[in-house]
C-alpha cells in the first residue's frame, strides 16, 4: 500500500476526496452539504433505519483532532442520527479510536466507522480510478518527490519543501490532459500563453506525472547548444527547456542558427521512442518568432503546441487557484474574514486582469504584514487593478536602497550569474556615482542578497565544472584544451526569482535616464554592455538616447583593457548539474556594438576595430558564427589580413568533423571568393577534412556509441562529399554499418498506462454535472465559507 500524505489536500479537498472514497466502499450515494451551515454534517446518506451522517476532519495530529471533535458533541447530540461516521487525515490507533467511539456513543456503532488515514488508503488501493483522479496524492508522493531529489536536474527552487507546497497548490484542469495527449502524439510540447499564467507550473506537473514512470528529467537551462551531451539512448528522459525563446532571441545575430538547432533537437527527440521534450514560451514572442523565421511555420512546430489561455479558467478554477493559496499561505484569519465578508473575492474572482502570477506574488511577499485587516480586500484588488504594482510595492517599501541599486544593477547582467560577479558590478556602481551617497560594504552586500533571496532572487549553488564529456567517456583523459572552461565548482550563483521581475525592472527603469546614466557609469562585464540596453528600440532592450550612447562609449574607452565576462552556463548531465563559464564571447560582444552602437558612436567604431583579432584564437572556435559575420561588415582593407591562416584557425577550432561549423565556413566565399575557391581545391584542405573526419571515426564509431552522434556524422560527411567533392565513401561505409547494428538491436519502451481519452472525457463529463446539478456560484461560496473559523 503506497503511503500518501493526506494533508496535501484542504478540508473542502479531503471531504471531497472522502466521500468519494465512502461511496465506493458503501455503494450508496452520498449528499453533500455546504461548508459552514452543515451543523455538525458535512455528508449524509439514507440507510434502512434512518439517516447516516458523515464528518470529514482534515488535522496534522490526533490531539488537534479530538479537541475538533469535541465541539462537533453537542451538534450530533442535537441531530441525534441512526449512525455516525468519520474520516480523518489522521493515522489512528485502536485506542485511538475507541476514545472517539467512546466521545460519540450511542451514534458511532463501531470503531469500523472511523476511517482514519490508514483505513483511507487501503480503500483507495482498492480503487485506482479515485487514486488517479486525485492527482495531487500520487504526483506529490514521497517516492516521486525523492526522485526529483535524487535526478538534480534543477535549482534550490525545487527542493522538496518547495515541490510540495506548488503540488498543493496546483488545480487541475483541461490542459493537463490534452498537453498529456499532445505528448503522446508528438513527444513534444509547447506551451504557450501570457506571463504568469502558468505555463511553468504545467510543465513541472508534467514532468512529476512522468517521473512515476521512471523518466529521467533534463532541465535545459543553458539552451539546447549542448543538448547532445546528455542525450542517453538507453535512458528514459524528458527534457525541459523554459522561456526556449528568451529574452535575448530576437537581438541574437546567429538567430536562425539557434532556430535550426531547437527544430533539429525536436527531430531527434521524435525519432527515439524513449525520448519526450517540453517547450515554454510566452505566446507573444512564439508568434514574433514565426514572423522572424519562416523554418518554424515551414516545419509546422506549433502542430503539438498547447495555450494556456484564461478562457480555460473557469470561475470554478479561479476560485480554486484563489483559495488554495490563501489556504496554504498562512494569511491570518482576520484578513481572510475580510475577503469573504460582502464575498469581496468575487471581485477578484471576476477581475479582468486576473492572474495566478498576481496571488502567488501577494501571498509570497505577505501583503497582509503591511496594511490593517480591514484594507487587505482593497490592498489586493489594487495589486490586481495594476498588476506591476505587486513588485513596485515591495521594491519601493520593502527592500533599502541598497537592495534596490543591487536589483537594478542585476538587470544589467545575464542570468544566472556568480554572485562574486554581481558583488563586484554592485561595488563599481557605488565607486563610480558617489553622488548617490551610498558606500559600498561587502558587509551590506550580503544582507542585501539575504533581503532579496526568495523575493525577488533565488541564490543556487553550481555543483561543478563541465568536462569535455565525449573524450571523457571515451577514455581521453583531462579536458579538451582548445575549449578551456573555467573552474567555478561550488560557487553561488543569482537568479531572478520569477520572469516577471526582469520585466517590472524593464518597465521601472524605461524613460529614467539619469537613473540608466548611473548604471551605465559603471559597467564593467562585457554582458551588461548588451544584456538589457541597445542603441536602438529592441524587443526586450531599453533603447538609450544618444547621450547614453555617448556614455556607453566613454565607458568602453575607460575599462577597456580590464573587461571581462560574467557569463555561465548551467547543464544537467547523468544527474549531475554542471556548471561552467566559457571563455569571454567577444565576437559577441564585438558583434553587438557593430549592429546597436557603431553607426551612433565612432568611438564605438573604433573600439570594435582596435579589438577584433582577423583569426580566431584558443578557446573562441565557439563563437565562429559572431566572428563571421563581423569579419563580413568590417573594413579590412583596415587590418593586415592573411586568408590562408584565417580559414587554417577556423577549420583546426573545431575538435573533430561533427563539430565543424560548415554553414559558417561558406560564408568565406562571399568574403574571400577568389581566396576561398583556391583553399577548398587545395590539399591542405582536404587534408584537414580526412583528419577530423578520422578522429571522429575512432570516437564516434569506435568508442561508446552516441547514435545522434554517428547520424551527425553520416550526414556531415555526405554533405562533405557532395559540397566539396572528397571522396569519403570508406568513413561512409563503417557508418552505416554501424548504425544497421543499432537499429537492429534497438530498444522499444511501452507508453504509460493512462487513459488521456477517457481522462479528458471524464473532466468533460464532470464540468457538465456540476454545470446541471450544481451552480458553480454555490460550489465557490462553499469553498470560501470553509475558510471561515
Amino acid at each position: 500500500m503506497l503511503q500518501y500524505d493526506l494533508n496535501i489536500f484542504s478540508p473542502k479537498e479531503f471531504e471531497e476526496f472522502s466521500r468519494d472514497l465512502l461511496q465506493a466502499k458503501l455503494g450508496v450515494f452520498i449528499e453533500s452539504f455546504t461548508a459552514g451551515k452543515d451543523e455538525g454534517i458535512d455528508f449524509k446518506f439514507s440507510a434502512e433505519k434512518g439517516d447516516v451522517i458523515i464528518q470529514s476532519k482534515r488535522n496534522k495530529n490526533f490531539s488537534l483532532l479530538l479537541r475538533n471533535l469535541k465541539k462537533e458533541v453537542p451538534k450530533i447530540e442535537k441531530l441525534a442520527p441512526q449512525s455516525y461516521i468519520i474520516t480523518t487525515s489522521v493515522g489512528l490507533t485502536p485506542k485511538n479510536k475507541k476514545v472517539i467511539k467512546d466521545l460519540f456513543t450511542p451514534y458511532i456503532k463501531s470503531t469500523e466507522d472511523i476511517y482514519g488515514k490508514d483505513d483511507l488508503l487501503n480503500i483507495l488501493a482498492q480503487n485506482e480510478k479515485i487514486e488517479e483522479k486525485y492527482y495531487k496524492l500520487w504526483i506529490g508522493s514521497t517516492r516521486i518527490l525523492k526522485k526529483v531529489l535524487q535526478s538534480k536536474p534543477y535549482y534550490s527552487s525545487f527542493e522538496l519543501k518547495d515541490l510540495h507546497s506548488k503540488i498543493k497548490l496546483y488545480v487541475q484542469n483541461e490542459s493537463f490532459f490534452i498537453s498529456l495527449k499532445i505528448l503522446r502524439e508528438h513527444q513534444y510540447i509547447i506551451i504557450s500563453g501570457i506571463p504568469g499564467i502558468g505555463k511553468t507550473t504545467l510543465a513541472e506537473v508534467l514532468i512529476y506525472h512522468y517521473l512515476s514512470f521512471d523518466y529521467e528529467p533534463v532541465y535545459l537551462n543553458g539552451g539546447i547548444s549542448d543538448e547532445y551531451l546528455y542525450l542517453n539512448d538507453n535512458k528514459k528522459q524528458i527534457f525541459w527547456f523554459d522561456d526556449f525563446l528568451g529574452k535575448n532571441f530576437f537581438d541574437n545575430k546567429n538567430g536562425v542558427r539557434d532556430v535550426e538547432i531547437i527544430i533539429k533537437f525536436i527531430k531527434e527527440i521524435r525519432k527515439a521512442p524513449n525520448k519526450l521534450l517540453i517547450l515554454t514560451t510566452r505566446e507573444n514572442v512564439l508568434n514574433q518568432a514565426k514572423e522572424i523565421h519562416e523554418i518554424f511555420k515551414i516545419e509546422n512546430i506549433e502542430a503539438a503546441k498547447s495555450i494556456i489561455d484564461i478562457s480555460i479558467y473557469t470561475r470554478l478554477i479561479r476560485a480554486k487557484i484563489l483559495y488554495n493559496h490563501l489556504f496554504h499561505g498562512g494569511v491570518h484569519q482576520e484578513y481572510l474574514n475580510n475577503l469573504i465578508e460582502n464575498e469581496n473575492y468575487e471581485v477578484l474572482i471576476n477581475h479582468v486582469n486576473y492572474n495566478p502570477r498576481i496571488i502567488e506574488t501577494i501571498i509570497k511577499q505577505k501583503i497582509w504584514n503591511s496594511c490593517p485587516p480591514s484594507n487587505f480586500f482593497k490592498v489586493t484588488k489594487s495589486f490586481f487593478d495594476n498588476p506591476q504594482s505587486v513588485w513596485l510595492h515591495s521594491f519601493e517599501n520593502t527592500i533599502n536602497r541598497f537592495s534596490q541599486y543591487t536589483l537594478l544593477i542585476l538587470f544589467t547582467l545575464p542570468s544566472p550569474v556568480l554572485i562574486d560577479d554581481l558583488e563586484t558590478a554592485t561595488e563599481s556602481f557605488f565607486l563610480n556615482n558617489l553622488i548617490l551617497g551610498i558606500n559600498y560594504d561587502p558587509i551590506q552586500f550580503l544582507k542585501s542578497i539575504r533581503e532579496l533571496e526568495n523575493t525577488f532572487i533565488n541564490v543556487v549553488m553550481g555543483l561543478e565544472s563541465r568536462p569535455n564529456v565525449l573524450r571523457e567517456q571515451n577514455g581521453i583523459e583531462g579536458w579538451d584544451t582548445r575549449d578551456p572552461n573555467i573552474d567555478i565548482e561550488g560557487k553561488i550563483f543569482i537568479k531572478y526569482q520569477n520572469p516577471s521581475i526582469y520585466d517590472f525592472l524593464f518597465n521601472y527603469l524605461f524613460n529614467k535616464e539619469k537613473l540608466i546614466g548611473y548604471l551605465v557609469n559603471s559597467l564593467i562585464f562585457i554582458e551588461q554592455f548588451y544584456t538589457s540596453f541597445s542603441g536602438q528600440k529592441t524587443n526586450g532592450k531599453i533603447g538609450l538616447n544618444q547621450i547614453l550612447i555617448n556614455k556607453i562609449a566613454a565607458r568602453l574607452l575607460q575599462i577597456e583593457i580590464n573587461l571581462n565576462s560574467c557569463k555561465v552556463n548551467m547543464i544537467n548531465i547523468d544527474h549531475i548539474q554542471h556548471t561552467y563559464q566559457n571563455n569571454k564571447p567577444f565576437y559577441i560582444f564585438l558583434n553587438y556594438l557593430y549592429n546597436h552602437f557603431s553607426s551612433h558612436n565612432k568611438d564605438i567604431e573604433g573600439f570594435i576595430y582596435r579589438n577584433f583579432r582577423t583569426e580566431l584564437r584558443v578557446g573562441e572556435g565557439v563563437y565562429s558564427s559572431a566572428y563571421i559575420d563581423l569579419l563580413g561588415k568590417l573594413d579590412l582593407t583596415r587590418f593586415k589580413v592573411n586568408e590562408d591562416k584565417i580559414f587554417d584557425n577556423f577549420l583546426n577550432h573545431s575538435f573533430d568533423v561533427t563539430d565543424l561549423n560548415l554553414s559558417s565556413f561558406e560564408k568565406f566565399e562571399l568574403i574571400f571568393p577568389y581566396k576561398y575557391q583556391q583553399f577548398i581545391k587545395s590539399n591542405r584542405f582536404s587534408n584537414v577534412i580526412n583528419k577530423k573526419v578520422t578522429e571522429a571515426l575512432r570516437i564516434y564509431v569506435g568508442g561508446v556509441i552516441f547514435v545522434n552522434k554517428v547520424r551527425d556524422y553520416k550526414i556531415k560527411l555526405e554533405y562533405i562529399t557532395k559540397k566539396f567533392s572528397i571522396n569519403l565513401e570508406e568513413y561512409l561505409e563503417k557508418v552505416n554499418s554501424t548504425l544497421d547494428n543499432i537499429y537492429s538491436s534497438e530498444i522499444h519502451y511501452n507508453e504509460d498506462d493512462v487513459d488521456i481519452e477517457e481522462e479528458i472525457e471524464r473532466i468533460q463529463e464532470e464540468e457538465i454535472k456540476i454545470k446541471q446539478e450544481i451552480k458553480d456560484e454555490m460550489m465557490i461560496t462553499d469553498l470560501f465559507n470553509s475558510l471561515r473559523e
